[in-house]
């Protein structure tokens, strides 16, 4: 994980281990099992020189010989419910325990258990396990409790028995001992980086939630490592990925910002419309088309709805994770579990994706530009020179510049459907004609209200009314 003074750590772990052989096998200090392990003359082994994977230990027949008849002599009834599983006949790819080819099975239902009885289970998962196996011990087969044995199958052959222990006492529900399961099947899975943010950020569960990247799934789990505790559970609450700066900035002023949070999102936001009220009073100002002598009752709004509108553009641009869209899932080839559990489910968003509102944004935007550089030449139209005949020949004139609007709309839609397709925006056909749609809508206010109203001024003057 290249963390710092790592070098130095694993050095002196060898240094420890090597000295310590009671400790080499199990990571810590367990009087059940280092009894066990003496009896079965592994203790005394100089071979190892590391934890071994609690699987890899309990593989070995002495071991799993000590282990059984040791949990046979205890009195609590899940430990005997599990020791009375150890017969029935499981749905493969797994093996009865008792034939050849069995003894990981065995070896996973010895261990449980063993944890069963040491309460390394959370008080949930401990009764879901004895759930599970009464269901099993009534319906004579191993179906209902394979998938909680493969999940902890996967963890044990990937974890020694002191990080095992530290593991589970962090998995609060059998959806999140499947899920972290399924993350660390593969030996290429970093069972490490997982250990550590679970042992950091409380429960597992929390780690599901983290917004995975199609190419690096864990870098932003590894970079909020390196940095510290901290960051591990900003990473969590936050969802997003934990950037360092490359500018010095003080560290003693974090705490104020994360204080003020709520409050410098809102100046951020009320910065961000000032300054789009700028821009569009001197983008108009800037236009070669002069002023109308009086702005009407509408002057204001569409201003204020492009101010709008281009603050939120502005403020979509200064997160560019808003911009990228949902990478597409990692599909994995496990083992079948017919009786598969609760999944955890990823939390619901919002019905649209952000990528498809900022699409919607600079369509509406387009339209009300637009709509106003109508309004502008009608105004200029009217308040110019000329009979009503020339306006009325002017207005004529102008039929194509009034009809833009279905222009601009289908551009748009063309637009969004090419940009669908490359993938820079997530599918939807709202945000693909919606375009069309503000163009219609468009056009028929300019042809309707304003087109007509005019022309029914022209033909008929007030004074004539």
């Amino acid at each position: 994980m290249h963390l710092p003074e790592s070098d130095s750590l694993v050095a002196n772990a060898r240094s420890l281990l090597s000295s310590r052989q009671d400790l080499a096998w199990l990571g810590t200090r367990d009087p059940r099992l280092e009894l066990i392990l003496a009896t079965s003359g592994l203790a005394f082994e100089k071979s190892t020189t590391q934890p071994p994977p609690a699987l890899s230990l309990l593989l070995r027949e002495p071991v799993r010989i000590r282990l059984r008849d040791h949990l046979r002599s205890n009195p609590s009834p899940s430990v005997q419910s599990l020791m009375d599983a150890i017969p029935l006949p499981p749905l493969p790819p797994l093996l009865p325990a008792q034939s050849p080819g069995g003894q990981p099975l065995e070896a996973i239902l010895l261990l449980t258990a063993h944890l069963v009885d040491t309460s390394a289970f959370t008080p949930t998962v401990a009764g879901d396990i004895k759930i599970l196996t009464q269901e099993s011990l009534s319906d004579r087969s191993l179906r209902p409790l394979q998938p909680c044995l493969l999940s902890l199958l996967s963890l044990a052959r990937r974890y020694e028995y002191d990080s095992l222990r530290k593991l589970l006492i962090t998995i609060d529900s059998l959806p999140a001992l499947h899920w972290l399961s399924d993350q660390i099947r593969a030996p290429s899975e970093p069972a490490d980086l997982l250990l550590t943010a679970t042992l950091w950020a409380g429960p597992a569960s929390r780690l599901a939630r983290l917004p995975p990247t199609p190419t690096h799934p864990w870098k932003s789990l590894s970079t909020a490592i390196a940095q510290g505790q901290g960051a591990v559970e900003l990473l969590v609450q936050r969802h997003c990925p934990v950037l360092t700066h490359q500018f010095p900035f003080p560290t003693q002023f974090f705490p104020f910002v994360f204080r003020w949070e709520k409050p410098l999102l809102l100046l951020r936001a009320l910065l961000l419309l000032a300054g789009s009220w700028f821009i569009i009073l001197g983008l108009w100002r800037w236009l070669p088309i002069p002023n109308p002598q009086s702005p009407g009752p509408w002057g204001v709004l569409p201003r204020l709805l492009q101010t709008i509108l281009l603050a939120f553009l502005l403020g979509a641009a200064l997160e560019p994770a808003w911009l990228h869209p949902n990478p597409l899932p990692r599909y994995r080839l496990s083992l079948a579990q017919p009786s598969s559990q609760a999944k955890i489910t990823q939390p619901k968003g919002n019905a649209m994706d952000l990528t498809n509102l900022i699409t919607l944004a600079v369509f509406l935007g387009l339209q009300i530009a637009v709509y106003r550089i109508c309004l502008r030449r009608i105004r200029q139209i009217e308040k110019g020179p000329g009979d009503t005949n020339l306006k009325l020949r002017l207005l004529e004139n102008e039929d194509n510049l009034f009809d833009a609007g279905l222009y601009v709309g289908i551009a748009g839609t063309a637009t969004a459907l090419v940009l669908q397709v490359i993938g820079l925006i997530q599918p939807s056909l709202l945000a693909a004609y919606a375009s069309n749609l503000f163009g219609i809508a468009g056009v028929a206010i300019i042809k309707i209200f304003h087109v007509r109203a005019l022309k029914q001024r022209l033909l008929v003057p007030p004074e004539k009314n």
